[in-house]
This record gives structure tokens, sequence and C-alpha cells, in this order.
């Protein structure tokens, strides 16, 4: 069994009541936290075992220092990973710095590392680099067979890695539509259509879309395009568990 839960959807501009793209993986052997936006109490709840962080953009690293200081404040005593696109494991290290986390008593271990493909248990976590910027990275999830996919920040994915065939769930970007393509590509961005044909190409089960524009009226464009693509398209709901296998 492998899951996950979105603790937001949104991109650079959070809805009320929203959050920026963040992602909670779960199976039997790991509990990881993709990104981190504002709402960490999920993922300090959950216990989790790591963090992964896809690239050095302000909406996907933010949260990382008040969840860290919510681990230590909650007693945490247990050793947690950080990883990162090694260009941006600078960042990561000053902003820990910048609030002297480390120095705080009984600071749980902290270590912060390159993202290389690890295997916990039965699940296995591989990266990949995305078309966003220099240093971001996409993350599969297998386990028993089963695939979650998740492309984080891309523009329109032009190979697909060998790997990737049928993930049972793929979590793609969406910022918009294809007339805004233009615009998108050159900000490193996909639309609902690119993702609805990543997902048919993939001969993907579901599509989960994220990375979303503020506003109820452009996420019912967004879905409605990508569902014309491929029928199975839906916006994810938030702290939702989206389970595949047993």
């Amino acid at each position: 069994m492998v899951s996950v839960t979105f603790l937001g959807v949104n991109g650079s501009l959070a809805d009320k009541g929203g959050g920026n793209t963040s992602l909670l993986f779960r199976s039997p052997d790991l509990k990881t936290l993709v990104d981190v936006s504002g709402n960490v109490a999920e993922a300090v709840d959950a216990d989790i075992d790591s963090v992964i962080i896809t690239h050095e953009h302000i909406d996907h690293v933010y949260g990382l220092v008040s969840l860290l200081h919510q681990l230590w404040l909650s007693g945490r005593e247990r050793k947690l990973t950080v990883y990162g696109h090694e260009k941006v494991l600078p960042l990561l290290e000053s902003l820990v710095k910048l609030f002297s986390l480390r120095e705080k008593k009984n600071f749980f271990p902290l270590t912060i590392e390159k993202a290389e493909d690890f295997r916990k248990g039965g699940t296995e976590v591989s990266f990949f680099p995305t078309d966003h910027t220099s240093s971001s990275l996409g993350v599969l999830l297998v386990r028993e067979g089963k695939k979650i996919l998740y492309t984080s920040d891309t523009r329109p994915i032009k190979e697909f890695g060998s790997n990737w065939s049928e993930p049972d769930i793929l979590i793609h970007e969406a910022s918009g539509i294809k007339r805004d393509e233009e615009t998108l590509i050159r900000k490193g961005h996909s639309s609902a259509f690119d993702a609805a044909e990543a997902a048919t190409l993939l001969r993907a089960k579901s599509l989960l879309l994220c990375h979303l524009p503020k506003g109820e009226e452009k996420k019912k464009e967004i879905l409605e395009e990508a569902k014309m693509g491929f029928e199975n398209s839906s916006l994810p709901s938030l702290l939702t568990l989206y389970t595949v296998g047993k």
C-alpha cells in the first residue's frame, strides 16, 4: 500500500483555506513530506521520517524551518533527513542556521543530504530531473508494483523514465490551460492539456492535478480541459488520503 495526502494544491498564490503544493507520502515503511507549505501540523502528527525539497522556490521551502521547530517543540528525538538537489542544499542549510535550530537544547539529529535513490523496507523512492529550474526534481514512489509518480513543477515532459509506465496515481502540475501555453512554458510550467497527455502516454490509472492557480473558476477550467484528454482526472481534496494497494 502507498498513499498520498495533499497538504496544499496551489502554485505560488494560495487560496484561502488552501496552501501551496505539499504532499505527504506514506507506506508501511515510509512517511515522507514532499515540499513544505504552511500546513505542517499534519506532517508533525504523522511523525515523518524525511522531507524532500523538489527545488528552491519560496512556495516549496518556506515552511521548512517552522516544521523543524514544531517537531522539536513536540519532543521529537529521532533523526530526520532532508533531501534535495545538491544545488539546493546550501539554501536549506542557511535556513537552519539563520534560526539557530541545531543549537536548541535537545534538538533532534538532522541531516541535509543530496537526493539519491533509496529504499526503505519494501518501498523504493527515486528522483529525476524536471524541466523547471536547473535543480528541480520529481519523485517516484514504488511498493509491491504500486506507483505514485509526482512530476513537481515542470515544462511539458518530452521523455519518460523507463520505470514510469502505468502509475497508479500520476500527480502532475497544471498551472493553466492550453491557451496559456506560451506563458507557462516561459515560466517553466505545464497546462492541464500537458498533464492529460502525459497521463495518456504513460497509461496512468488516475491523474491528480496540482500547482493550481488561485480561484475556483480557473480550477474548473483546468479540470475540464484535463478530463477532455484523460477522463480519470481530478482536483485533489486537501487532507484526503489517496491510497493504492492493500
